[in-house]
């Protein structure tokens, strides 16, 4: 079967909703958390459970969807969000909120099937286009999604609760009502495994990217705040500017791109450029050490923002896209379920690092590290020899 554009639409909108709930609570865990626990490393924990249960779990869901269609995994998907933000909503201890985590991360299967149902009836030269689109939808998401939290939570903890449980409970509904199953219902094909459905370049660039992308939110807030002055309002239109970037490019730009230059090459380009942007953001603190320069080091600051969000709007969708393409018409979710399970550890791995680089080498070693960790991922992407699972020429 394939997808119409007017259910590539619903879905995309119904996806849309759900991270937007996602986006509503997920900067309330930490001061809701500390109404029950004040240990840091506690706190990091509740909000790691999620990505963590993910890891596990984001695989079989994707298998599930390959054997029995796309459709009622998204619409348990759907559900597990209803169950996990009502949860958070009426949350009375510190056990019930990492409940709501732990449901979140393990019934959390939405993004990736949606991506499974997207390959499903997009051509091979397309899928980072619509790829690009659902990364784009998670910006827009974490654009809008905090700030109505932190409107919401003006009138106490749980409202953001249940605005995000309603969000969710219509995009069942849509989806439910309104979506066509992509794929007939197959036998299943055995366990995934990272050799079996391509070779492990696109699972190392996603893995580099990703965990570079997520030490950011840790790493940059404090260099900001503690090496530049700058205060949290100034953080804040920094992160908006990373947000309005990364949604730009994934949204248009990655799919233009692809067809001409490949997915392969414009990931490993992606993480070049993340690699540049994160070295040059302690040179915002020499541009700006003086207060007649500050203006100099807010404009380096921004041009580090905009080539490390730009490389992470071309990496995204292109591994995603490239992933789909080598997995096979019948290996959809499994490989983008694994795809999932790297970039969910990935999100646990990288906020811990990036913290414990600042407290043993300073606040600009995160970014160092960082670099790092991208170059390795583009060098992984420029070394493979690459011969898709279709037999088509790769770039």
């Amino acid at each position: 079967m394939s997808s119409p554009p007017r259910g590539r639409a619903l879905l995309l909108g119904a996806v849309l909703l759900d991270l937007v709930g996602f986006a509503i609570v997920l900067p309330l865990l930490p001061g809701v958390g500390a109404r029950f626990e004040e240990r840091a490393l506690v706190l990091g924990a509740l909000v790691a459970a999620d990505s963590a249960c993910a890891f596990v779990l984001a695989p079989r869901w994707g298998r599930l969807s390959d054997r029995i269609g796309r459709r009622p995994v998204l619409l348990v998907g759907f559900l597990g969000s209803v169950a996990a933000y009502l949860l958070f909503a009426l949350a009375g201890s510190f056990g019930a909120l990492l409940l709501s985590r732990v449901v979140s991360g393990s019934l959390g299967a939405t993004f990736t099937v949606a991506q499974a149902w997207l390959a499903d009836g997009t051509p091979r030269e397309r899928r980072a286009h619509v790829m690009g689109l659902l990364g784009a939808a998670y910006g827009i998401a974490f654009t809008l999604g905090p700030a109505i939290g932190g409107i919401a939570a003006r009138r106490g903890d749980a409202l953001p609760g249940f605005i995000a449980a309603g969000l969710s409970a219509t995009a069942f509904l849509l989806v439910a009502a309104r979506l066509p199953e992509s794929r007939e219902r197959m036998a299943s094909t055995g366990p995934a495994s990272l050799a079996g459905i391509g070779r492990r370049a696109p699972y190392v660039l996603a893995f580099g990217t990703t965990a570079a992308f997520t030490a950011l939110y840790v790493a940059f807030p404090l260099y900001c705040e503690r090496a530049l002055g700058f205060d949290r309002r100034m953080v804040s239109w920094m992160f908006a500017l990373l947000g309005l970037v990364t949604v730009i490019v994934q949204g248009r730009l990655a799919g233009l791109l692809a067809p001409v230059a490949g997915e392969r090459r414009l990931a490993v380009a992606g993480a070049l450029l993340m690699g540049a942007g994160f070295a040059l953001v302690p040179l915002a603190g020499r541009a700006g050490g003086t207060r007649a320069a500050a203006g100099s080091g807010v404009a380096v600051l921004a041009l580090a923002v905009v080539v490390l969000s730009a490389g992470f709007g071309l990496a995204g969708p292109s591994v995603a896209a490239l992933v789909s393409r080598r997995a096979g018409q019948d290996r959809q979710g499994r490989a983008l379920g694994e795809l999932q399970r790297v970039t969910s550890f990935a999100r646990v791995v990288g906020p811990p690092l990036a913290g414990a680089a600042a407290q043993w080498g300073g606040l600009a070693a995160p970014f160092a590290v960082a670099a790092g960790v991208a170059a390795v991922a583009a060098l992984a992407g420029a070394r493979e020899d690459a011969a898709p699972a279709d037999g088509r020429e790769e770039r």
